[in-house]
């Protein structure tokens, strides 16, 4: 199977991992809840997010606030007892009282879900339950949808940074590079959020001020074959190992970049795993068969020069 047609059978084991979710009401490393300990929750948590819905007592976020805090948590129930989610790494869960390990039970049961498909993690809010500063118990509480979370970390704002050029064999450089614009939409459809390279065709400036100069009047233009100007991104859970998650780059349904310094998680929705300095992005497989992408998300630019 190849690494496209696999990635497609994880989202889908990830979509009915979250659908029996919340059909049980349970999950990774958990006691289950009665009916009332989550219809309580649920009301508890039903203001976390701009737009919800709830089933079988769970909090199903579709849209999430503008701003620097995108998801609104009530107070944690007790000490002992706190909202919270799964850094990347998979062995450090993020509270507002801090950042606590896993315990060695929570931590091979996760790994064990993972290995049979179930990736819920990379969506969920969960109430954890502390013993002894680690977390001993996590209950699923709310789920962020998929277009949710890519709304709330890339929507509507640009990249820039560097793309490798092709060389006169037709492969690609992973040193010479040049400059490089993208915008994208307003919204994710299906897990996906489209954008486009701004200076493909023309010269468009920077958030900095300078002018970009458009890619296909360069001798080593990148954007040949499959690689053009509409790219989309999306994240890929567990991609090739347990918590190896990953935001990649995709060209078309089957060639893609992937780097994990801008994989946002629902702990970075939090305020609690920042994305990194840089996206560094390589093809899959054969790094020379693509441009390699290193980006920033900027503010400002985009206009003509």
């Amino acid at each position: 199977m190849n690494t496209t047609s696999s990635f497609r059978v994880r989202r889908l084991t990830t979509a009915v991992a979250l659908a029996a979710l919340v059909l049980t009401g349970c999950g990774t490393g958990q006691a289950a809840m009665t009916p009332d300990q989550n219809s309580a929750t649920a009301k508890a948590l039903s203001g976390i997010c701009a737009a919800s819905t709830q089933r079988i007592g769970i909090v199903h976020c579709t849209k999430l606030f503008p701003g620097k805090k995108p998801i609104r948590l009530p107070g944690d129930p007790s000490r002992t007892q706190r909202y919270g989610a799964l850094k990347r790494g998979g062995t450090t869960f993020h509270t507002r009282g801090g950042d606590l390990p896993l315990s060695a039970a929570v931590a091979r049961r996760l790994e064990a879900d993972i290995e049979n498909g179930r990736r819920a993690y990379a969506n969920t809010i969960y109430l954890a339950t502390i013993s002894q500063g680690a977390v001993t118990k996590i209950k699923p509480v709310a789920v962020i949808e998929e277009n949710a979370v890519l709304r709330a970390a890339f929507a509507g704002r640009a990249m820039e940074g560097a793309i490798g050029v092709r060389t006169r064999q037709g492969d690609y450089s992973l040193r010479e590079t040049l400059p490089v614009r993208i915008e994208f939409a307003k919204s994710p459809v299906h897990g996906k959020l489209t954008g486009r390279i701004t200076n493909a065709t023309r010269a468009v400036r920077s958030a900095k001020g300078s002018c970009f100069a458009p890619l296909n009047r360069t001798r080593a233009n990148p954007l040949a074959g499959v690689f053009t100007a509409k790219i989309a991104i999306e994240r890929a859970f567990s991609m090739h190992t347990p918590f190896d998650d990953e935001l990649l780059l995709r060209w078309s349904s089957d060639v893609s970049n992937m780097g994990s310094a801008y994989y946002p998680n629902i702990a970075t929705l939090l305020g609690g795993d920042p994305l990194g300095r840089t996206w560094e992005t390589m093809i899959h497989g054969t790094p020379s068969a693509g441009p390699p992408v290193d980006l920033r998300l900027v503010s400002g630019g985009g206009g003509t020069c």
